[in-house]
């Protein structure tokens, strides 16, 4: 269909995963919102679809692009923009949208949105942003490409994403990798909840509340319903305030919480709650002193091979001009047996080699006594105060 209210011609990749492959309501509504700004929808499905799923998807879907469960969503925009698309068919469009199934909503139609953020001449623009000294990034579940930002987004695809990896953690480097690319490549960004700045180190996962109300967001991750999370009351409060605007159908995001989280919160919708604000971990070290400290020395060393290194490695490889390899404590390289790998005990590399220490705050201040004597350490999130009186 021909998109009036934007104005450009859309093409939409949804990239949807379900362990079962069923395809719930909540994600019907997500799509038929979304196929009013879109003239064409490309549902990307990650492992395994029902028939009757598949037969809820054809519904407001143009075309089905099954795939298995590699590369996560990345893959899978990957896939249909390189081998499921004609080639020079991407062209015809003016207005790319990536986004995925992680979120219920929208609870503001995408029309809507699409017309405020219309308003604006940028390029590339995503849902949420996230700020921070060390990973600012363009949170990934609802991204918009126009322009220069295609052509970007594509060669990113081509040079920096594997579709058929499977391990998680390295795919959540490429939301960070993304995000690197489009702020050092001096395109015109924005992101739909711009307005309240000052809340934009938020956690949404913990405090989804407070992203509906504080942030403006208009999506609510599925995850804050998670084990790990739905101990905490932010994610009642946030069904509560959802059942009193009486605008988005609450069976949706009931059902799929007891299907999947096997969880009843119905009562939520009639009880009253008081929650906290929750934020992301802090880091102390901007983005470009860690440019700054890459481009300066040509091998680096990474202290740490977890979540955080891959982090690291996804957005600052790109600034190096060597990499040295993993470094990890003398007692943990042998107890973990590490034999063959590109990690390397403390002991092994020069007190002068260049380092960086990149591990979340906690574990990070376990370390500081070990690289005391070095020269040449960049701390990534500990503050600098506590390192000088350690």
């Amino acid at each position: 269909m021909q998109n009036e209210k934007t104005d450009n011609k859309t093409l939409a990749v949804a990239a949807v995963y379900d362990r079962d492959g069923i395809i719930d309501d909540y994600l019907i509504f997500y799509l038929s919102s979304l196929r009013e700004v879109a003239d064409r929808l490309i549902v990307a499905v990650n492992g395994k679809l029902t028939g009757a799923g598949r037969e809820k998807l054809m519904v407001v879907a143009d075309e089905i692009y099954c795939r298995p469960n590699t590369g996560f969503d990345f893959g899978a925009y990957k896939d249909v923009l390189e081998n499921d698309l004609k080639p020079g068919e991407l062209e015809q469009y003016q207005q790319l949208v990536l986004c995925n199934d992680t979120c219920y909503g929208p609870f503001v139609p995408f029309a809507d949105i699409f017309t405020r953020m219309q308003e604006g001449d940028s390029e590339f623009w995503s849902m949420n942003y996230i700020e921070d000294l060390l990973f600012p990034h363009f949170q990934s579940y609802f991204m918009v490409f126009r322009g220069r930002a295609v052509w970007l987004l594509s060669d990113f695809l081509a040079r920096e994403v594997d579709s058929g990896i499977t391990n998680p953690v390295l795919a959540c480097g490429y939301e960070h990798g993304l995000s690197e690319c489009v702020l050092s490549s001096g395109i015109i960004t924005d992101y739909y909840t711009s307005e309240k700045k000052e809340y934009h180190d938020l956690d949404i996962f913990e405090a989804p509340d407070y992203a509906l109300q504080m942030l403006g967001l208009p999506m609510l991750k599925r995850r804050a319903f998670s084990d790990e999370l739905s101990v905490r009351d932010n994610c009642r409060k946030v069904l509560n305030m959802l059942a009193e605007q009486g605008k988005y159908p609450m069976s949706y995001i009931l059902d799929n919480i007891s299907r999947i989280y096997h969880a009843d919160f119905s009562e939520a919708l009639w009880k009253s709650y008081i929650t906290e604000g929750r934020y992301f971990e802090k880091n102390y070290i901007p983005r470009e002193d860690v440019i700054a400290f890459c481009r300066k020395y040509g091998n680096i060393y990474l202290y740490g091979n977890g979540y955080m290194a891959a982090l690291f490695m996804a957005r600052f490889r790109r600034y190096m001009s060597g990499f040295g390899g993993y470094v990890v404590s003398d007692e943990y390289f042998e107890s973990a047996g590490y034999s063959g790998e590109r990690v390397y005990k403390l002991s092994q590399i020069g007190a002068e080699e260049p380092l960086i220490v990149a591990m979340t705050g906690k574990v990070a201040l376990q370390v500081i006594n070990k690289v005391r004597d070095r020269v040449n350490v960049l701390f990534l999130s500990v503050d600098p105060k506590i390192r000088k009186s350690e």
